[in-house]
């Protein structure tokens, strides 16, 4: 038998065939004004939801996602339910983990490709469209611990959700959980946090979050909604110096003061 024959006699019906989906999260950091024009805006992290609008988990918030058509690739999957549930297209996405427990959902087997993004603001309308009821921003409210770190999930000023994570092993392993999250989301966001935070003196992501030109007190801002904890300008030098160079440009930072202005290199 040779493989013409082989393939001609292949019957694929054989074997089980798992459902395969992407989940995406998407974070953010959003600023607030403040009422005094000479104070800076309030940035804030955040994650987007869905609040599904279909069962299972009918009403329950979700990251975006769904599942893989036989004519696309996975990446095409991700970018087409992001689209699909929330109006915005073409983010860049990055693959970091696969979820693959045998009772993470319950309509059957279904694995699933998880994706994060960073973009530098939230600004972008969302509108909630396919079997999403409804696409929102949730503040999070990121507060480092001596093993990991402890998240809310913060909506019109209350908090829907609130984690305990311990980082042990490059993995988030969830020790305190309120609120409920659809499917194994709950998971996936804090394993996308650890991933993002294990990461981020030593990777782009820092960049993604940020405009494209920035002041080191921005980078510090920003350093410490992801990491959970407040960072010194020496030490932010120390990070990032050789990935940044100074622009000619500054910017007003609170009380008529001028903050010289950086972009990556």
């Amino acid at each position: 038998m040779n493989e013409k024959l082989f393939l001609e006699n292949y019957d694929i019906s054989d074997y089980e065939k798992p459902s395969v989906a992407a989940d995406i999260a998407v974070f953010s950091i959003k600023e607030e004004k403040q009422d005094n024009p000479k104070k800076s805006a309030v940035k804030k992290l955040a994650i987007m939801l869905i609040r599904r609008g279909e069962y299972p988990y009918k009403d329950k918030w979700a990251l975006p996602g769904g599942f893989l058509k036989m004519n696309e690739t996975i990446e095409q999957c991700a970018q087409r339910e992001l689209y699909e549930e929330t109006g915005i297209d073409r983010l860049y996405l990055k693959q970091f983990r696969t979820y693959s427990a045998v009772d993470r959902d319950p309509r059957g087997r279904i694995i699933s490709c998880a994706y994060i993004s960073l973009i530098n603001n939230s600004c972008s309308v969302i509108r909630a469209s396919a079997d999403a009821a409804e696409a929102a921003w949730f503040d999070i409210e990121i507060q480092e611990t001596e093993n990991g770190f402890q998240a809310d999930f913060i909506r019109d000023g209350k908090s829907l959700f609130h984690m305990r994570i311990a980082e042990k092993y490059d993995e988030a392993v969830i020790e305190e959980i309120s609120g409920e999250l659809a499917f194994d989301h709950a998971v996936i966001i804090s394993d996308a946090i650890e991933h993002i935070r294990s990461r981020f003196d030593t990777s782009e992501f820092i960049f993604m979050l940020l405009p494209e030109k920035f002041s080191i007190p921005q980078m510090q801002s920003v350093y410490a909604l992801v990491k959970g904890r407040k960072v010194s300008k020496e030490v932010i030098h120390r990070l990032y110096d050789k990935k940044i160079e100074k622009t000619m440009s500054s910017e007003e930072n609170g009380q008529h003061k001028r903050a010289l202005l950086y972009k990556k290199k």
